[in-house]
């Protein structure tokens, strides 16, 4: 009997550690959204005052006000919702349809190509940032939504993710279908794509939320304020001497909007994609 009780204290000091852990550790994440959600509610005075206020002495909505109405502003949330609405469907599909090559064909240097692709993972972006722009000068996309979304149309980690889901999918059921004479894109849409759906909208999900938040290649490609995506546009309320911090913290919450929105509705896609293999 002490025995087992002093394994049930030991337990139980366990659960509570880890509990504490996890409160502190959700605190640290949490905290600069609040924060950056609660300073969007205050007026200039009080968020510049020496010693801050946690919550607002008197919620100040004309920051949100002003945001609503500045035609820029809402022009950069609409450029960013379209780079990030289009360049997730275009990458979605064309990681789709590459997963579906490198894990159901078979064709010469098929796994050198593969090494390739994942080869690119360890590349960062800045590394290849030079060409690209280079080749987006000789094609014509700048300060254009091509050449916004043109680096988001193929992911390599895309390519990778949907390429493993789809290597647990039977072949026999592409077999069946190819002995129904039915042709490869229509195995594709048909058997391929709704089994691998979990994964596919996980994959939405991830790269819906990097396009949202990218900053250095909208920075790199635009020249026109008119092009700007929501991160460039926050920069217009930085001073040469004072920040409009009132302004800055207001769209950046407005910023987050539809990431918590994608991630509350399409949650549970994360975890079936990472999971559950093609067939349920």
């Amino acid at each position: 009997m002490p025995i087992e009780l002093g394994y049930r204290a030991r337990r139980n000091a366990s659960a509570i550690l880890i509990a504490l852990l996890l409160a502190v550790s959700s605190g640290v994440i949490v905290f600069p959204f609040f924060w950056m959600i609660v300073t969007s509610l205050k007026s200039d005075p009080e968020i510049y005052r020496a010693v801050p206020t946690i919550l607002p002495e008197k919620v100040f909505t004309a920051n949100y006000a002003e945001l609503l109405s500045d035609s820029s502003f809402l022009r950069y949330y609409w450029n960013s919702i379209v780079v990030a609405v289009v360049g997730t469907v275009l990458s979605t599909f064309s990681s789709m349809i590459a997963g579906f090559v490198f894990a159901k064909f078979r064709f010469p240097a098929k796994n050198f190509l593969f090494f390739l692709v994942l080869a690119t993972l360890m590349v960062p972006f800045q590394c290849y940032m030079i060409p690209l722009y280079s080749m987006s000068v000789k094609l014509g996309l700048i300060d254009s939504y091509v050449g916004l979304i043109f680096p988001i149309v193929i992911s390599s980690f895309g390519i990778f993710f949907i390429r493993q889901n789809m290597q647990s999918i039977p072949d026999s059921l592409i077999e069946a279908a190819k002995i129904d004479g039915a042709s490869i894109w229509r195995t594709f849409f048909t058997i391929m794509m709704p089994l691998s759906m979990s994964s596919g909208m996980a994959l939405a999900i991830f790269q819906f939320m990097t396009a949202w938040g990218d900053f250095i290649w909208p920075l790199v490609v635009t020249n026109s304020q008119k092009m700007f995506v929501l991160e460039l546009g926050l920069t217009r309320f930085r001073g040469e001497f004072v920040d409009d911090y009132g302004l800055m913290m207001t769209g950046a919450t407005l910023g987050i909007i539809p990431v918590v929105i994608v991630f509350l509705f399409f949650r549970r896609y994360i975890i079936e994609g990472v999971t559950l293999s093609g067939m349920k």
